[in-house]
């Protein structure tokens, strides 16, 4: 008996075969689809990389580059230790200088990739630092203020005696040429000491600052010519005309004429002095501010004192009461700024303000 085999249906293979194709086909879409899903959000998550405020270096084991969101570099150099992304480098705190000189605090991060090599993430900790350092020496400081003002007013009653006697004593040897010169010296010293018990009184003092608008292009512009600065240093004041304090414009002046002062007395006996004012707008914790800098070209200060210019009694000038700064110190604390002190002998000084502005009218 022979055996009839069946030939397949023509219209159930071509039935077949258009639903093949437009599976295909619905298949083809749906990997285009996924593929523009796919280069979106490997687009978006390269513009978060880029957008990230920290640097990253992704290495390989044998420690070469395979990506980073930084491949411009940085601009500058790490005083201590390896680059982030040259073998050695270390985790933790790192100093770095900027190619303009300023120096900036970041924190460094070393984890392991998932696939091998090792993730260096770098971020600016400056603002955290500082903010740290000024906290903990304003607490010092408080401390100190409290022990000089008890000092200050058990001395101030038998100086007020000497004082006095003093000048009696300056009165009764008119006639006598030799104590008499003894007796002034005697009278200047017992003055030196009143203003000195009055310099500590004012900086141990509560400072309660009322709220008002400082115009800081024609403020400055005041402070300099007051501290008649104008005939004796050149100055460039390259404050924006819109750029604004809030503050109280008392307690600001006396900041303004203390680090005028120390400037001035940085540029005695430089042969080219001169003094630079500028501000830039910036944001501090949701907040608009102006961060104002004053820079000369005077004789710096040398880095181990640099930790100590804002200690009361601590001065690097002869003849200082050493209470200038810190009464800086205290009066941006109050008003809830910012105030630190960038130096470097023989090079300058550069003092950098930053208070909040006023609210937009």
């Amino acid at each position: 008996m022979t055996e009839v085999q069946a030939h397949p249906d023509p219209r159930q293979l071509l039935e077949a075969f258009e639903a093949f194709t437009a599976a295909s086909e619905h298949l083809q879409t749906r990997y285009e689809a996924l593929q523009a899903q796919l280069g979106q959000l490997q687009g978006e998550l390269q513009t978060v990389i880029e957008a990230v405020p920290f640097a990253i270096w992704v290495l390989a084991e044998d420690g070469s580059l395979r990506f980073t969101n930084r491949p411009q570099g940085l601009e500058g150099r790490f005083l201590q230790d390896a680059a982030p992304w040259e073998p050695g480098s270390p985790s933790g705190q790192r100093r770095f200088q900027t190619t303009s000189g300023r120096e900036v605090i970041f924190e460094e991060e070393r984890r392991s990739a998932p696939h091998g090599g090792t993730i260096v993430t770098l971020r600016d900790v400056t603002e955290a630092v500082l903010k740290a350092q000024q906290a903990t020496r304003e607490d010092r400081l408080a401390a100190m203020g409290r022990m000089a003002a008890e000092l200050a007013h058990e001395i101030r009653n038998p100086l007020g005696s000497l004082a006095l006697f003093s000048g009696m004593l300056v009165e009764d040897l008119a006639e006598q040429a030799g104590p008499l010169e003894l007796a002034r010296k005697m009278q200047e010293g017992v003055g030196r000491l009143n203003r000195l018990v009055g310099n500590t009184l004012a900086f141990s003092r509560d400072l309660q600052p009322k709220d008002g608008v400082v115009a800081l292009r024609t403020f400055w512009e005041d402070a300099l010519r007051s501290a008649t600065l104008a005939e004796a240093v050149p100055w460039d004041n390259q404050i924006p005309p819109q750029a604004a304090w809030r503050g109280d414009p008392e307690l600001l002046r006396q900041v303004a004429q203390n680090l005028l002062q120390n400037a001035t007395r940085a540029l005695e006996d430089m042969a080219s002095p001169r003094l630079v004012l500028a501000a830039m707008e910036e944001e501090l914790e949701g907040r608009p501010c102006w961060h104002l800098t004053l820079s000369d070209n005077g004789c710096g200060i040398p880095q181990e004192a640099l930790a100590k210019v804002f200690d009361p009694f601590f001065s690097t000038f002869g003849g200082g009461t050493g209470l200038g700064l810190a009464v800086c110190h205290r009066i941006i604390v109050a008003h809830g700024g910012l105030l630190f002190i960038e130096s470097q002998v023989g090079r300058g000084t550069t003092v950098h303000l930053r208070l909040t502005a006023p609210p937009m009218a």
